[in-house]
């Protein structure tokens, strides 16, 4: 990806990049998308909904795989963007 800013990662960063409906391809943990807290699970349930509804693509990484241990180390979740979101940095994690 040549521009930083139309990558982002954290709860928090993803969750602005979705308000203002920028995510074009949402990356997940299966670890997050089924939580045993129940609305921590239902939270990403609602959120990988959304994100499809709004035109995005979801991949959900099995955390046995690799890459789903290597989403595991930055948060569990990251999103690419549509647009760039250069302010997104300054947001508190």
């Amino acid at each position: 990806m040549q521009d930083p800013s139309r990558a982002c990662y954290g709860p928090k960063h993803v969750e602005v990049a979705h308000e203002r409906l920028a995510i074009q391809t949402l990356l997940l943990t299966d670890e997050l998308f089924r939580n045993s807290d129940v609305a921590t699970g239902k939270k990403y349930a609602n959120l990988v909904d959304s994100a499809k509804d709004s035109g995005g693509t979801v991949h959900i990484f099995s955390s046995l795989h690799v890459s789903g241990e290597q989403l595991a180390t930055i948060t569990g979740i990251a999103a690419i963007l549509r647009f760039p979101l250069p302010d997104l940095e300054d947001i508190e994690m």
